[in-house]
């Protein structure tokens, strides 16, 4: 997926970018856009911003596919592959291998695999080496990428080593929170997980909350479980309450120890 932003020449003509995709690999990126100002005429001078809002959540998705697909494969088994992704800024999609659906218990543990190795900060490195060299280094290849004899290295954080190209973070801990939205067969030993991070995935965990937090308050109770009305009321006829230890409670009095 390409940058997005905006050319500005220097007499004020603008130009929306709504795409960028390399004309020849590694020289020539082509820019897909639409005059919104003035004129363009060949030969002017111009200036490139990026929306870097839109590519920071590029990155934080892109490099989460990488951690979650080793937090998949230490909870389900060395038998999980890559199958497939699409990485944009409001979401990831991630597709892999496995033999049957994916239980909520273990889509719970991925994702505190995932943000536990997230909160580590470690750093992220991108590197060109051999592709021989790769595979000593035991990197796993992507689904349906052609490698050269060399090859682009993503090292995420101490867990993940796999060949990738594009835009990643440059430390674990700018992914933010990770919140698996989704799981689901795409076909015959084909699994599907969706998420999203940073911003995004907080505002999906406040939407959640506030979800909580107004069915708490139609049914009169915490989150916790407590009633939102203090103690429960008590029947005529009841015993007198107890402390945590079961001993009475005699009103009025209150003892230490």
């Amino acid at each position: 997926m390409g940058d997005t932003g905006t050319i500005t020449t220097t007499n004020g003509a603008q130009i929306t970018v709504t795409d960028t995709q390399y004309g020849l690999p590694g020289s020539i990126v082509v820019h897909r856009g639409v005059v919104v100002a003035g004129e363009v005429a060949e030969g002017d001078e111009v200036e490139a911003s990026i929306d870097a809002v839109r590519r920071d959540r590029i990155r934080r998705n892109h490099t989460a596919t990488h951690v979650l697909h080793w937090a998949l494969r230490e909870v389900l088994g060395d038998h999980v592959k890559q199958a497939g992704s699409h990485v944009g800024p409001e979401r990831l999609r991630f597709d892999f291998s496995h033999f049957e659906a994916v239980t909520r218990e273990q889509l719970s543990e991925v994702e505190r695999l995932a943000n536990a190795e997230v909160i580590t900060d470690a750093p992220v490195r991108h590197y060109e080496t051999t592709k021989a060299e790769a595979e000593a280094l035991g990197a796993i290849a992507f689904f349906g990428e052609k490698y050269g004899d060399v090859v682009r290295v993503l090292e995420a954080g101490d867990k993940s080593t796999e060949l990738c190209g594009g835009t990643h973070v440059h430390a674990l801990g700018f992914i933010g929170p990770i919140k698996i939205s989704s799981e689901s067969s795409i076909g015959s030993n084909l699994r599907r997980i969706e998420a999203v991070t940073g911003d995004v995935a907080l505002a999906r965990i406040e939407e959640e909350e506030d979800l909580l937090r107004r069915v708490g308050d139609a049914l009169r109770a915490t989150p916790s479980g407590g009633s939102g009305e203090g103690p429960t009321p008590r029947r005529a006829g009841q015993g007198p309450r107890a402390d945590d230890r079961g001993h009475p409670l005699e009103r009025g009095r209150c003892e230490g120890g």
